[in-house]
């Protein structure tokens, strides 16, 4: 086990010795001519081959959902590399995109909130008798030039260490005994708490308190001693602090965060290849058993799927050295292992990425050559609405009822998936950004205003608690929002006109002089618009919407009972007490495109709207914590629009 143990963990880490890899590259591997296969779900298939065969590479998930793979090594000829592929899911291709200032292998890559990419420390260069140079520059990758820039030096050099992406946008750099911060907005690298342990090969999870999980690994360069303590990073003191260990020493090992908020560390090395699982809880703070893996694994992946299932694929087994094909499932619901289909070609040291369409994408392995890449496909049919561009352009057809602009689109949908396969992450991005659009400034200005604008003309409608009807909503949200576009050049003098234009259309209605005749005296209709609106306003208030009508003793001036109107709808007594009615109101119009009371809802009346505005008051109009926007975007209701 001594000499496997050796032999899986330079392509990792490369931490034992370089001088392995070197000798690696007198092994050749006969590469059969792989042709594209169609497997029925779940299974896996052949897609485009890498233009270069390498290994210890980063794979990273790009904004558009193509896939970044950078530098490593390639034995044939002796290379550490500095190019840098794209893969193209649309296409299944890969092609080149710029290189590298350095060559790079065992560094790490980590995807910025702003969609490029930082590629940091690893190694450089190998020069045998001279020896190895270790990096402590970083780049950044632009996704939209294809260019690569440099950016500030690491302040050690650093390799086999780990890089996340901090709640704040940050970088945390983890290994040995010290970590440091990448700050986007300075382009610098600053030290921060000094980790209790030194620790390389480990794993390092964000997690969904912000903090960051640092698990097992080797406490030594030369792996004497493996770890089963563990320790936290909170970003908001700058210090680690020890938590629970594992029960099982390991590195190599993978780690998962968990839709329910716990990681799953599978497999890795203790002297021996492990099958062992076990879980960390971070409200306790401690590591239980769960159920083992069906096959001991080290050097394999770990994917968190968006039905919540973790694929755990290939890695070296058992006595194969050479790896293994075989892939499993481990289900949260049971916590239980099951077996899935195996992959094509035996890997280890290989990288798995969570494609935007499910799928996920599996590059390169161990001994660097392997041009072959394939995809997992869980056999689960895709729904649309689960495609982060898709998501997004429905949203503003939806509640903006317009085409989304190209700037809105690009950084709404980046917001998603800048988590990568992190699908926690996604979660939580997909309802904050679909909040986003009722608190929006647009809508506010528009489809909320509307809503009030009923609310104080007629109050609300008989035997609902609502003012509004969905077919009254769509339409004047239109007219009011036509041509609107927050942030462009005119935008705010354009809404103004809409306003004014429509006010002055809507007290003309037939609807509105009925239930106002122009006898009306001022006071008389100002008190019954504030009435209807429910709003016991200030004498101040009240006054400035009569005083429209000027020294008038009736309302049949058009143009004064449109600016009095809104007046009273534009009220900020008015706008924070229909609030949270609104935001619930517009959940039923938007998703579900139907009234609250309108089948399939099962009572036809207002129950589930009834109990979804208590919900929101009692968390003080907290929609997060209320659950009301993720209840909406997974009901199956809204999803069963845009497919199975």
């Amino acid at each position: 086990m001594k000499n496997q143990r050796n032999h899986t963990q330079h392509p990792r880490s490369l931490i034992l010795t370089l001088a392995g890899l070197i000798a690696a590259g007198t092994l050749l591997l006969c590469q059969a001519s792989l042709t594209f296969a169609q497997t029925p779900a779940p299974g896996w298939s052949y897609t485009g081959d890498l233009n270069i065969a390498r290994s210890d590479f980063i794979a990273t998930l790009l904004p558009n959902g193509k896939v970044l793979v950078v530098g490593g090594y390639t034995p044939v000829p002796q290379t550490i590399l500095n190019s840098a592929e794209l893969y193209d899911p649309s296409t299944g291709t890969w092609s080149f995109t710029g290189s590298l200032n350095a060559p790079r292998l065992a560094h790490s890559a980590t995807l910025l909130q702003n969609g490029k990419v930082l590629v940091a420390g690893g190694v450089y260069n190998i020069s045998p008798p001279v020896g190895n140079f270790f990096a402590e520059t970083t780049e950044l990758y632009d996704p939209v030039t294809g260019a690569w820039s440099p950016t500030g030096n690491l302040n050690v050099v650093r390799l086999g260490h780990t890089a996340t992406l901090l709640s704040n946008g940050k970088i945390l750099i983890a290994g040995g005994g010290r970590s440091e911060i990448y700050d986007p907005a300075t382009g610098k690298w600053s030290f921060t708490g000094n980790l209790t342990e030194t620790r390389v090969l480990h794993t390092a999870t964000l997690l969904q308190d912000g903090k960051v999980l640092a698990a097992g690994g080797c406490g030594d360069p030369e792996c004497f001693s493996i770890l089963g303590s563990a320790e936290l990073y909170d970003p908001s003191t700058g210090a680690w602090s020890v938590t629970g260990g594992l029960n099982t020493p390991r590195d190599l090992h993978t780690a998962t965060l968990l839709p329910n908020g716990n990681v799953l560390a599978a497999g890795g090395d203790d002297r021996s290849v492990l099958n062992g699982a076990e879980l960390y809880n971070p409200a306790t703070g401690r590591w239980s058993y769960t159920v083992s893996l069906n096959s001991g694994r080290v050097g394999h992946t770990a994917t968190l799927l968006p039905n919540g299932q973790v694929l755990v694929a290939a890695g070296i087994g058992g006595d194969n050295a050479h790896g293994t094909n075989s892939a499993e499932l481990y289900d949260l619901a049971t916590g239980k292992w099951n077996t899935t289909a195996s992959l094509n070609t035996y890997r280890y040291f290989h990288t798995a990425t969570l494609l935007t369409n499910g799928r996920v994408l599996v590059v390169g392995d161990g001994r660097g050559l392997l041009r072959a890449a394939e995809l997992y496909d869980s056999g689960l049919t895709p729904n649309a609405i689960d495609d982060a561009q898709f998501f997004v352009r429905q949203h503003y057809l939806d509640f903006l009822n317009r085409e989304p602009d190209a700037d809105g689109l690009a950084f709404w949908t980046n917001e998603i998936i800048s988590c990568g396969g992190d699908a926690q992450c996604i979660e939580a991005k997909r309802i904050n950004v679909s909040a986003t659009y009722f608190l929006s400034i647009e809508f506010q200005q528009t489809g909320y205003l509307v809503y009030r604008m009923y609310k104080a003309s007629y109050g609300n409608l008989p035997n609902a608690p609502v003012p509004i009807r969905l077919s009254e909503s769509t339409p004047d949200t239109q007219q009011i929002g036509q041509g609107v576009i927050v942030n462009q050049t005119g935008w705010e003098q354009r809404l103004e006109n809409n306003k004014q234009a429509f006010a002055a259309e809507f007290v003309q209605r037939s609807r509105f002089t009925s239930a106002y005749p122009t006898s009306l005296s001022p006071d008389q209709f100002v008190d019954t618009l504030f009435s209807n609106a429910g709003v016991i306003t200030s004498a101040s208030d009240r006054a400035a919407a009569i005083s429209e009508f000027a020294s008038a003793m009736t309302t049949n001036d058009a143009p004064a009972r449109a600016r009095a109107l809104r007046r009273v709808a534009e009220n900020s007594m008015l706008v924070q007490q229909e609030f949270n009615g609104a935001f619930v109101l517009m959940q039923y119009f938007g998703y579900l495109r139907r009234n609250p009371n309108d089948a399939p809802e099962a009572t036809l009346d207002f129950q589930g709207y009834s109990f979804w505005l208590t919900k929101l008051n009692q968390f003080n109009g907290n929609f997060v914590q209320a659950e009301m926007v993720k209840a909406f975007l997974v009901s199956t209701e809204y999803r069963q629009r845009f497919g199975p």
